[in-house]
């Protein structure tokens, strides 16, 4: 403590000089980002339509997937992304670990990463959910193994693609699959909906 300070004199501080440097500038603001109904991306992915909603660096990952129903994923793992989801409409058998359940519209599900997960989509409707990421590992899945989509539809046919490829990517990705999808069977038991 200087003899001044201490003797409670005060002296005023000196205007900064012109040789100062300037304080950093405060960043700024992110700009608002939207996405229109049918703005987006879409890519035909297996049995679904995937709509990118908003990949915006830095912020979620926003994916509209429509899931034909009988649809699904099969058992899958992903390493390092907690996988979410809102259901709008459709219904959903979910399985994550040892837990089953099932989800109806208006729900929102999060699968944290490194648990293997599948679902099935069940009735007669396509499910239509908004998936957040945090980072853009299973978009990239998406990109390289989809196709760039026509019309804002299902695809007609999925068989064309090439599954040994794509569980290739699918691993690369971050995404490894483990097992098989829920059958339909499964899928009646946990949700007591029969498959078409």
């Amino acid at each position: 403590m200087t003899d001044a300070i201490a003797a409670g004199q005060h002296t005023p501080a000196s205007p900064a000089s012109p040789a100062s440097p300037a304080a950093p500038a405060a960043p700024a603001a992110p700009a608002v980002w939207r996405a229109a109904a049918g703005d987006g991306d879409a890519y035909w992915f297996f049995d679904s339509l995937m709509v990118v909603r908003s990949r915006q660096p830095g912020w979620p990952v926003i994916i509209e997937a429509t899931v034909a129903p009988g649809g699904g994923a099969p058992l899958h793992v992903h390493a390092d992304l907690d996988d979410s989801f809102y259901l709008v409409s459709g219904q959903l058998a979910m399985r994550c670990g040892d837990e089953t359940f099932a989800v109806e519209p208006g729900a929102y599900v999060a699968l944290p990463h490194g648990v293997p997960h599948t679902f099935r989509v069940v009735g007669d409707q396509p499910a239509v959910m908004l998936q957040v990421h945090a980072d853009d590992s299973f978009l990239t899945f998406v990109k390289a193994v989809g196709q760039p989509a026509a019309g804002r539809t299902l695809p007609a046919d999925a068989s064309a693609m090439d599954m040994d490829a794509a569980l290739k990517i699918a691993a690369q990705t971050g995404q490894p699959v483990v097992g098989p999808p829920m059958t339909d069977e499964e899928a009646a038991l946990i949700t007591g909906i029969p498959s078409p």
